[in-house]
């Protein structure tokens, strides 16, 4: 009987270890619909980045007082970066290292190396669209306003620009066309 048991219990862990896919991070597919894959977010976060003059190199590995962080992308020249952080389900296993959730006293020294020495890394966690987007937004908006990046223009101001300009085309086809009624 105990022969069978360590037989079952052999069998039983192989099908379990068979279960559990190896994948590469980029092969990640959301298990919640409506969540993005970290190519989406890196499509999102490149756009939105390279508008605002930052150039990442993607899968830069920082080495910050110690404390490691895999980045999904970094600009060396502005120390700006980001982090998509992902919560696989068991049974699916990177096939490389990809960043783990830092601890409290981790992130605690990663918020004093940005105050002292200009390191700014967005740590993102797996979510839909729009707040990705916001996320995304908010950061650089506090890279604008830190003069890390000279560019970036926040949303609001970006549709007060163009509710503006709209408005002064349409005066100006109304002044037209009165000097052609004229």
């Amino acid at each position: 009987m105990k022969g069978f048991f360590c037989i079952f219990l052999v069998f039983s862990c192989f099908i379990f270890a068979c279960r559990i896919k190896n994948i590469e991070p980029e092969d990640y597919k959301p298990q919640i619909e409506g969540h993005l894959s970290p190519k989406e977010v890196r499509e999102i976060i490149g756009y939105k980045f390279s508008k605002a003059g930052i150039k990442l190199a993607p899968n830069v590995t920082l080495n910050l007082r110690g404390i490691k962080i895999k980045t999904d992308g970094f600009d060396s020249n502005l120390n700006v970066g980001y982090v998509y952080l992902i919560n696989p389900p068991e049974n699916v296993k990177f096939s490389e290292d990809y960043q783990r959730p830092l601890s409290k006293s981790e992130m605690e020294e990663l918020e004093r190396l940005r105050k002292t020495e200009g390191y700014y890394i967005l740590f993102i966690n797996e979510g839909p669209r729009d707040k990705i987007e916001a996320v995304v937004d908010e950061f650089l908006q506090l890279l604008y306003s830190k003069n890390i990046v000279l560019r970036y223009k926040p949303p609001e101001e970006e549709k007060g620009v163009e509710e503006k300009s709209e408005e002064q085309k349409k005066s100006e086809e109304k002044a037209n066309e009165s000097e052609r009624t004229e």
